[in-house]
């Protein structure tokens, strides 16, 4: 596991997490309203005092009242969503997110589908914002180590971390005004209590809107709009560049002057900043 102490500039930033319910669900006979002070925990030991937010995604109409209410009322906000929608909710939720929260600042994502859903767009996403990542995950993926994360849990470990006694009855205790809200993501509907989202839930109107409008199953990344093409970064200006060259996928084209290759890709890396010097690996099969 990945477990880095909290740079300076993250340390009491803002701290916001996207959790779904499915992959990683609360534990039979696990106290939900122990699940928030549990992530902050695990958060403060790196040195993350920061605030934190949390969503959780899930079919709520198959979850147990007496776990939405220990979730809610502990500042998580309970989200309703199809289990076919929930990553691309995750994530537009995300990208919204970070349309108001400027970097620095910490995202998380509680899933386990980061690697085969999020983490290309996230992967393209640090390269340029300076957003810190955590992960927690039920089952660890093979894709995952080529994001940049500082802070890596098994989902059952992270629940585990130690926490006061007093932090759990203070929030346990707040009024209802203070508590999370409740969303249907099916029909864009909120409301802070649970009864009334019970009954939104079992109603005329949504079952309809989600026959008639259903929502988007698959994500829309961001970086898709974005140009491929970035100017040089000054601490990448001058450094060595590394070229890994497999001549059987991609080969000389017929006709072409050997000799042009290297001052073509080079004149590529010119055009965008690079000017340090390049190593050249030609790569054949035996």
């Amino acid at each position: 596991m990945r477990n880095y102490a909290a740079e300076p500039k993250y340390a009491t930033a803002e701290i916001a997490v996207w959790w779904d319910m499915k992959d990683c669900p609360i534990p039979e006979g696990y106290e939900a309203h122990r699940v928030r002070p549990s992530i902050e925990g695990a958060f403060k030991k790196l040195g993350y005092s920061g605030p934190v937010s949390i969503t959780a995604y899930g079919d709520q109409t198959q979850t147990p009242d007496n776990l939405l209410r220990g979730l809610s009322s502990t500042g998580v906000h309970v989200a309703h969503a199809i289990t076919e929608s929930t990553c691309a909710l995750m994530y537009s939720d995300m990208v919204e997110w970070r349309r108001h929260i400027p970097p620095p600042a910490t995202m998380m994502f509680i899933s386990n589908q980061v690697d085969h859903v999020f983490s290309l767009d996230l992967a393209r996403l640090q390269q340029e914002t300076q957003y810190n990542l955590f992960l927690a995950y039920s089952v660890s993926s093979k894709a995952i180590p080529a994001l940049e994360t500082s802070a890596e849990w098994r989902w059952n470990n992270l629940l585990k971390s130690k926490t006061k006694k007093t932090r759990v009855v203070k929030i346990y205790e707040e009024e209802e005004s203070d508590r999370a809200m409740f969303y249907c993501k099916s029909c864009d509907f909120d409301c802070q209590s649970l009864r009334e989202l019970r009954k939104h839930l079992s109603s005329r109107y949504h079952a309809m809107g989600e026959l008639l409008c259903p929502t988007a199953t698959e994500i829309s990344p961001v970086t898709m709009k974005w140009g491929r093409n970035f100017p040089a970064k000054p601490e990448y200006a001058t450094a060595k560049i590394l070229v890994l060259w497999d001549i059987v996928d991609c080969p000389i084209p017929e006709g072409y002057e050997v000799h042009r290759v290297r001052p073509s890709i080079e004149g590529a890396f010119k055009k965008l900043g690079y000017s340090g010097h390049r190593l050249w690996r030609p790569i054949t099969n035996p």
